[in-house]
């Protein structure tokens, strides 16, 4: 009698093809948006970062052709100043009696002298002219035209604040192709005022060499509470919005960031100008700058439904062969249930299956044996572990044991002791230091060296004498850890201590300032009066020794870690004199600490 099986309720079991199918897509879909989103992420990161620079870098070149003709211009009245008929003109009670003769050679010595200052060059300047206490007036045309007598006149001096002693610079509501730059003259020894001095320079042409190297895409704005101008014109009004939007950013020495003007934003980068109280901004659209980035979603976008449907169909196809034999191994397995069969018939398709109903009935005893012997290999794995871990010394024990020693030596009153495991244990602490922070504020990399040469004075008793020149204000900076501890070893090492009689070593750090180097930098100098070197060493070529275990190699892995971090520059220089005097050193960035 044949035994029937009840049909079993699947509807609410989803089956092991749609199970296969689902779990490929949803797995390739996840996998595929997660390394999607964390590629846009870090692509965007990564371009907001160059866009910040970028901007920086072009607002400071602009800045900088800003401030250097700002400062060629304010040279034009002193030298002309120089002159010294101009000079007693100006000093004069009554400055309106000149003849015309004496007119014309004052403004011809006044364009002689501009044809020889650097804004000449440029072509931007349309004509310079100065007008006496007494309204007498001198004046040269240069690229331009301007009208002695007209309105301008009356317009600057209207409101001019004649006790102003700083460079001024303004536009005409009237005069949108003009900017004036105006300074008061006053005399060098009484502090009288003499007259006022104006260039008029044509904005059009001084904007176009302003953003000179900008992309065309881009802009740039100088603005403050009177007046706005811009490279491009059509977005003045925008930029208005931009100055008003940006007053908040301009204590911060370089500001950057994203504006909305009218719909549309706006990457910005903004600096204040010192003397003239203006404000420079550099701006650029967003959706132009993104265009990259836009373009690179896309393209993932594309390539992710691409995906997507090509894992479909791979999906539904390998559950389709994973399952077809499942279900014809469960129909016979029923068969046997229900005493129809004795066994199962060969899987010809699978190997795995073919074994499975070769080996049905030992199968459940093979998997005990299995489980078994695999926990009993995890267990010893998991115990040879634990006793690796265990017979791992703490580098906190051998701080323990010194702080012990010193507490000891405190104890029986030895000083001399006390300071010795202090000074190794800080030693200690700061090679484990070095290797989780690559710099250190040098206040603190001194503190280690002190350390060591302490220790050392130790050794040599009263055979080393040490002097450290280092300015206050150095002493916040970060520096590599561990750049001067194996400069003073090697000085200590090879020059000092094979020396007869006193030796002196001088730890010595000096700033270093434009003109003598493009930015901020500062000086490391280990000098001692050691025995020097017979020929000095190419640091480079210095490898260890067998015989020597006391070798240069400090000095070539440190010159390798500098190179890395700073570039040529930063290479370690040696001047010696044999027993005389031997100089190591190096130049760093002067790298503030802001936090």
């Amino acid at each position: 009698m044949q035994l029937k099986t009840k049909p079993q309720n699947t509807n609410k079991i989803i089956s092991l093809r749609a199970f296969i199918t689902m779990a490929i897509c949803l797995t390739v879909t996840v996998i595929l948006v997660l390394s999607g989103m964390f590629y846009y992420n870090k692509t965007a990161r990564i371009l907001m970062e160059n866009y910040e620079k970028s901007f920086t870098s072009q607002l400071s070149q602009v800045n900088q052709k800003i401030s250097d003709q700002i400062a060629a211009v304010d040279s034009v009245a002193p030298l002309f100043l120089s002159d010294m008929l101009l000079l007693s003109i100006l000093e004069s009670p009554d400055s309106s009696q000149i003849g015309y003769e004496t007119k014309l050679a004052i403004e011809k010595q006044m364009s002689s002298m501009y044809h020889r200052t650097s804004i000449a060059s440029h072509n931007f300047t349309d004509s310079i002219f100065i007008i006496s206490k007494d309204n007498t007036l001198f004046h040269i045309y240069t690229s331009g035209s301007f009208e002695p007598y007209g309105k301008q006149n009356e317009a600057l001096l209207a409101d001019l604040d004649k006790t102003r002693t700083n460079l001024m610079c303004r536009v005409l509501p009237f005069d949108d192709n003009s900017i004036y730059f105006i300074r008061n003259l006053f005399n060098g020894n009484s502090g009288h005022y003499m007259g006022t001095f104006f260039i008029k320079i044509n904005r059009p042409k001084w904007m176009k060499y302003c953003v000179e190297g900008l992309d065309p895409a881009w802009f740039i704005s100088l603005y403050n509470e009177e007046m706005t101008l811009v490279s491009n014109e059509e977005l003045k009004e925008e930029c208005l919005e931009l100055a008003a939007l940006s007053a908040s950013y301009t204590s911060h020495p370089t500001a950057f960031h994203e504006e909305v003007l009218k719909g549309e934003h706006y990457f910005a980068a903004s600096e204040r100008l010192s003397g003239l109280g203006l404000t420079s901004a550099v701006i650029a659209p967003k959706d132009l700058l993104l265009k990259d980035l836009n373009s690179t979603l896309e393209t993932y976008l594309l390539f992710l439904v691409l995906t997507i449907l090509i894992a479909l169909a791979a999906a539904i196809l390998i559950s389709q062969m994973i399952t077809a034999p499942i279900k014809r191994m469960i129909y016979h397995i029923n068969q046997i249930s229900a005493g129809t069969s004795s066994k199962l018939p060969p899987m010809k398709m699978y190997h795995e299956l073919k074994i499975w109903a070769d080996s049905f009935n030992r199968m459940l005893k093979q998997l005990d044996i299995y489980y078994t012997d695999n926990f009993q290999k995890q267990l010893l794995l998991k115990n040879a572990e634990i006793r690796a871990l265990q017979s791992q010394m703490n580098p906190h024990f051998l701080f323990n044991v010194l702080n012990t020693i010193a507490w000891k030596a405190q104890i029986i009153h030895n000083e001399e002791l006390y300071q010795m495991a202090i000074s190794l244990g800080e030693l200690l602490k700061a090679n484990t230091l070095s290797k989780e922070t690559d710099f250190i504020e040098l206040e603190k990399e001194m503190d280690y060296v002190k350390f060591y040469i302490y220790l050392q004075q130790c050794r040599f008793e009263d055979r080393i004498d040490c002097v450290i020149r280092i300015p206050e204000e150095l002493m916040k900076c970060k520096v590599p850890c561990f750049c001067i501890q194996p400069l003073v070893e090697n000085a200590i090492v090879h020059g000092l201590e094979p020396k007869k009689g006193k030796g002196k070593l001088i730890i010595q750090i000096v700033p270093l300032t434009p003109p003598d180097c493009p930015e901020p930098e500062m000086e490391i100098a280990i000098i001692d009066n050691g025995i020097g070197f017979a020929e000095i060493p190419d640091v480079r070529t210095i490898s260890s020794s067998a015989e020597d275990s006391h070798t240069h190699i400090g000095l070539r892995n440190l010159d390798k870690r500098l190179e890395l971090l700073f570039g040529e520059k930063a290479r370690i220089k040696i001047e010696s004199v044999p027993n005389l005097c031997t100089t190591i050193s190096f130049r760093l960035p002067r790298m503030e600490n802001t936090i």
